[in-house]
């Protein structure tokens, strides 16, 4: 809108009424500057209220003392309504009862210095009299009410200024910007505002009115990007969809094949058994018949001696058949048990997926309604600021402009505000959520680390934790020999693909873990919780003190993970407190770890459970229950006695087919691999390693030649592979 718009040019939309939707009365103005009539207002806040929502943007505003009555007016807005509803009332009666003569009869001029019509006659005089020298800026030809190119500028010109709320018989000469540019006339200015900044308001109006037109112009830098958030969230829509379905359908596939394959099995264990029992057969009857031909020569002597071994004979492949049989069966009913675990197990990520797909498709909705309400902000803030500045009221500019700025302000951070959650909800993750989707019985361990890998990892001094994701990315923090931190993405190889120098210096610990495809949540040094993209290599991050109240001073954030149905990130430390943080770093909660444990070295999640390490504490490791705030063990992990020495829990991973891999430490640097069971934290296997390396951390990846457990070194920067078999 530009400074000459023709007030017919106002769109329609700009002075209604959202709730009531016809023309705004007593326009009372939001602080993200939507307008609303004062009754209106009054009606859907309850009485007694500290908050108000906006009806258009959803923004939640904290209202002023004095409630509905509190918020600004909107003295823009008011006069173009004022200007409209004069330029109404004339077309539908032009007869009016003249403010000098008190004749009824055309009007011909409207005086807003006396807020009131005049006739022709009295218009002559009222304009050319010294009397009201004072009022003939402020006379308004009702001629020109019609005129296309009447503009606000030129309106806004006829107002007067506002009375002094002390002193209501005098005008305002004065602003107060002490009190929030309040309009003042001069006696004030010897009372109640004895030694406030006062400032001329001609002067302090242009002022402004720059301000505002540099921080519009600012603001319009981001309105690409405020515009294209509405196109991010239908492209995230689109491809949950799509990854729902792809998902779905591959687990569905699988369950297919291992259910052919396992009908397959038995029918060939059948085959098998009908063969063996022919076989069998078979042979008895051979050896009936030879036995027959030595009976015709023998008879008398040999026939008792026949008959027993004919019953031996038979009683021997009965016994044969019967175990063969029972093996048969035993296989079978094993197969049978398998697939219908997996089936179970299928269908649980299955449900899983749909539930994460009704949260982030929640959550999509949810931003979706915030972008919304960020575009018709935009739009609003600068349909308001164009109008102000169109109008170069003094009075109005000086007592509008502060908050439309305050709004631009607020508005141009959150636009520039990035959105790191929106790539989580375009997908759905399985990995980690549920025991293994194949009937494959135990997974086993290479006895020894089958290949000792060289990691080309710049002035790394100790690598302390690595991570991976379903795409067979790895990725390893750690401390340089200048002590500062450091995030590295490597091949299998151990070529370096990326290092990243993280902001300041850290201490001995650095954990990440994979919150998405490309997403790392790290923690390091005094207490930094942040976000490493490993596409453009950007960093978020934040001081645990800075985002929540009551973070105790002598707190050290030790393990990290994420909960990929919720997309959380899971902070632990050395105490028995749990912080929950969203993908944008926001404190979601803070949950308390049962009494048996005293802190968490290293976490991880697996079925809606927390698995703690509590190395430094008890010693011990556990599968935690997580509530809301609370938490419950739900078993303990049986601690190794190999060697039988004293083992102590640092690291822990899980693999595809849901087995659960632990590290063991003790006196020495000595390291064990442990795997669990799916279901109970029981012992299946136990490998240790080869004496000469200090393991640092543990996790499983997918390569091309099947699932493998990676353990990097602490000091020597290498990296040790053992093979899932």
């Amino acid at each position: 809108m530009a400074s000459a718009s023709p007030l017919k040019d106002i769109d329609e939309q700009y002075l209604q009424c959202c709730i009531c939707m016809e023309q705004l009365k007593e326009p009372k103005i939001l602080p993200c500057l939507h307008r609303y009539c004062r009754e209106c207002l009054e009606k859907i806040v309850k009485k007694g209220a500290k908050k108000i929502e906006c009806v258009t943007c959803r923004e939640v505003h904290t209202l002023p003392k004095g409630g509905i009555n509190g918020l600004k007016t909107d003295f823009n807005t008011k006069n173009i309504i004022e200007f409209i509803q004069l330029q109404d009332s004339v077309k539908v009666d032009p007869l009016r009862t003249c403010i000098h003569c008190r004749k009824k009869q055309k009007a011909s001029a409207f005086c807003f210095r006396c807020n009131d019509f005049l006739c022709e006659t009295c218009h002559e005089f009222h304009a050319s009299s010294p009397m009201f020298e004072d009022h003939h800026p402020h006379i308004f030809s009702l001629s020109e009410a019609e005129a296309a190119n009447l503009t606000i500028q030129k309106l806004s010109s006829l107002k007067v200024a506002p009375r002094c709320q002390t002193h209501p018989e005098k005008l305002s000469e004065l602003c107060c910007t002490t009190c929030g540019n309040l309009p003042i006339c001069v006696p004030c200015t010897y009372g109640e505002h004895q030694g406030h900044i006062l400032k001329e308001v001609k002067s302090l109006a242009k002022i402004q009115r720059g301000m505002l037109k540099g921080k519009i112009t600012d603001l319009l830098q981001y309105k690409e990007k405020a515009y294209s958030r509405r196109e991010e969230i239908k492209k995230a829509k689109d491809k949950l969809e799509l990854n729902v379905d792809q998902e779905s359908r591959k687990l569905q596939e699988q369950l297919d094949r291992e259910e052919e394959r396992i009908k397959k099995e038995i029918q060939d264990a059948e085959k098998e058994l009908n063969t063996k029992q022919a076989h069998l057969e078979e042979r008895m009857e051979e050896d009936t018949s030879a036995r027959k031909k030595e009976l015709g020569k023998e008879m008398r002597e040999l026939r008792e001696r026949y008959e027993q071994a004919c019953r031996e004979e038979r009683q021997e492949a009965d016994l044969n058949f019967r175990e063969i049989k029972e093996k048969n069966n035993e296989e079978k009913k094993q197969l049978e048990e398998g697939l219908r675990v997996m089936n179970n197990e299928i269908q649980e990520l299955l449900a899983s997926i749909r539930t994460q797909k009704d949260e982030h498709a929640k959550k999509i909705k949810e931003l979706s309604d915030h972008f919304d309400g960020i575009v018709k902000r935009f739009e609003n803030v600068t349909a308001t600021a164009d109008c102000i500045l169109a109008a170069q009221n003094d009075w109005t500019d000086v007592q509008c402009i502060p908050g439309v700025c305050r709004a631009v302000d607020l508005l141009r951070e959150e636009v520039k505000r990035d959105n790191p959650g929106m790539e989580n909800l375009s997908g759905v993750r399985i990995r980690g959520l549920l025991a293994g989707v194949t009937v494959r019985g135990k997974v086993g361990i290479s006895e020894d680390a089958e290949s000792i890998i060289d990691l080309h990892i710049k002035e790394s001094k100790y690598i302390t934790d690595i991570t991976s994701n379903e795409d067979g990315t790895i990725v390893i923090t750690g401390l340089t020999s200048a002590r500062q931190t450091y995030i590295a993405v490597i091949t299998m190889g151990g070529s370096l693909q990326q290092q990243n120098i993280l902001p300041g210096t850290g201490l001995n610990i650095v954990r990440c873990s994979f919150l998405s495809q490309y997403l790392i949540p790290v923690i390091y040094g005094d207490n930094q919780i942040g976000i490493y993209d490993i596409r453009d290599q950007s960093k978020r991050f934040i001081n645990l003190s800075d985002v929540m109240m009551n973070c105790p001073t002598n707190q050290q954030v030790t393990s990290i993970t994420t909960d990929p149905v919720n997309g959380h990130i899971i902070v632990g430390c050395y105490s028995r407190d749990v912080y929950v943080f969203n993908s944008k770093l926001e404190h979601v909660k803070t949950i308390k770890l049962p009494d048996v444990i005293k802190g968490a070295d290293d976490i991880a999640m697996y079925k809606g459970n927390l698995l703690v390490c509590d190395s430094s504490g008890t010693g011990r490791a556990f599968a935690v229950a997580l509530k809301q705030t609370a938490s419950e063990v739900e078993y303990e992990f049986t601690k190794p006695t190999h060697g039988g020495a004293d083992w102590y829990p640092y690291s822990v991973c899980t693999d595809q087919n849901g087995y659960i891999y632990m590290l063991w430490e003790r006196s020495g640097g000595r390291s064990l691999i442990v795997q669990y069971t799916k279901d109970g934290g029981q012992i299946e296997l136990e490998r240790e390693v080869d004496r000469t390396h200090n393991i640092s951390a543990i996790t499983a990846v997918q390569t091309k030649q099947g699932e493998k457990l990676l353990l990097p070194t602490l000091g020597t920067k290498k990296l040790l592979t053992y093979s899932l078999t």
